[in-house]
């Protein structure tokens, strides 16, 4: 899968060359489907999506239209390998995977200084790559870490295992709406810690500070944690009104017609 800009030219199965562009204003209107390509910070990922055939029976493009500005679109240059099945939750999923590489290298720049090396030569850029793809593996490892279970019972005498459990005020306590007219909790909870922020805590832990400055910082990644799961509530509600307020206009126009 490619992305490719608006004036890419494809050949229809009518043997017409056209640019994506073009190819996206004859999609009908009933063509569009709204999914889901995956989680973000703040909630699912939703879009208009459609596809359309080539002149090729293996390549197809796909096209994602924002629901809160049409105008916005974005095309992808499909290709699937011969005698596999394709289908248009299996291009919208194959897309979404986009935004979980970017955001991984987009965390190894600002979270562990991957493109912080001045160096020239292969083997000092080797040894830096290396070193900052080991510390993001690490804190990614302890921000996907499972929340702790029962405890095994322990023989008389023996020494506990090491649990490699998440603590438990890492996870997530935030809620979500279920309708789009329910009003916020008083306590929107928390979000669950993610890399940035198991950075700061894994800095908090291991920097030479006072107790008081260190609870300074513990009590601001609180309050942070739970400002994102705050917003992430209203960005789920504005999602549900949006929605129920499509709903009711697909409803009322054959009365308008009427």
């Amino acid at each position: 899968m490619l992305a490719v800009p608006v004036n890419f030219t494809v050949t229809l199965p009518s043997r017409r060359r056209v640019t994506v562009a073009s190819l996206a204003r004859m999609v009908p209107a009933g063509c569009w489907e709204t999914r889901s390509c995956g989680a973000g910070c703040k909630g699912h990922r939703d879009y208009s999506w459609a596809w359309a055939a080539t002149a090729s029976p293996r390549r197809h493009v796909l096209i994602r239209r924002s629901l809160s500005d049409p105008s916005e679109l974005a095309f992808f240059y499909c290709h699937a390998p011969a005698g596999r099945p394709v289908s248009l939750p299996l291009l919208i999923t194959v897309a979404g995977k986009r935004w979980p590489a970017e955001e991984c290298h987009q965390q190894g720049k600002g979270q562990a200084g991957l493109d912080g090396h001045q160096v020239r030569l292969w083997h000092s850029f080797h040894r830096h790559t290396v070193l900052s793809m080991s510390a993001l593996a690490l804190l990614a490892a302890a921000a996907a870490r499972p929340l702790p279970t029962a405890p095994l019972p322990q023989a008389t005498g023996t020494i506990p295992a090491a649990t490699p459990a998440q603590p438990p005020a890492w996870a997530d306590t935030g809620t979500l709406p279920a309708s789009a007219g329910q009003p916020p909790p008083g306590d929107p909870g928390m979000v669950k810690v993610s890399v940035p922020e198991a950075r700061r805590l894994m800095r908090l832990a291991t920097t030479p500070m006072t107790a008081a400055a260190r609870q300074l910082g513990y009590t601001w990644s609180r309050w942070r944690r739970k400002h994102q799961a705050r917003a992430r509530y209203h960005h789920y509600q504005a999602r549900l009104r949006a929605a129920h307020d499509k709903q009711a206009t697909l409803e009322l126009r054959p009365v308008a017609d009427h």
